[in-house]
């Protein structure tokens, strides 16, 4: 029997991965990660994460999704993409901390992970140049990183 079915937490996933193309390449993923479409759509039906458009001044440069990772019970930057256009002039640089101070001003949360394939040469520079190490965990294939706030006293 066919029938319509109203989009749920339960089914979103499903819902935004049906495609037209033949070859059944999942439109949606990035060189190396989920597109933004994604990414709100996500958080929309799991209020645990939070979708952010990254601006400077009036421009959108890039964007940003994070939230609590309920698989390891920690905060996890998820993804994190400054727009093509806007590449090499170092936006990724910049917005980073203030990404990770957004985060920490939400959450209260000390550690911050992060997830990433390692063929991502230039996503790893960025990450270990910001403080992330690697935890020697792995995740879906991918190493799992951290950022500590250490203590002043």
């Amino acid at each position: 029997m066919i029938y319509l079915e109203k989009i749920t937490a339960a089914n979103w996933k499903k819902a935004v991965l049906v495609t037209t193309d033949p070859q059944r390449k999942r439109p949606l993923e990035e060189e190396w990660m989920m597109n933004s479409a994604f990414s709100m759509l996500q958080s929309v039906y799991e209020p645990e994460w939070e979708s952010r458009l990254i601006l400077d001044d009036e421009k959108a440069i890039g964007f940003v999704f994070y939230g609590f990772w309920k698989k390891k019970g920690v905060y996890l930057l998820c993804r994190y993409a400054i727009d093509i256009a806007e590449q090499g002039k170092g936006y990724g640089t910049k917005a980073l901390p203030v990404v990770l101070d957004a985060m920490r001003r939400q959450y209260g949360c000390r550690d911050i992970y992060l997830t990433l394939e390692n063929e991502n040469k230039r996503a790893i520079r960025l990450y270990k140049k910001a403080g992330f190490v690697p935890t020697g965990e792995t995740d879906e294939g991918e190493e799992i990183y951290v950022l500590s706030v250490k203590d002043k006293n």
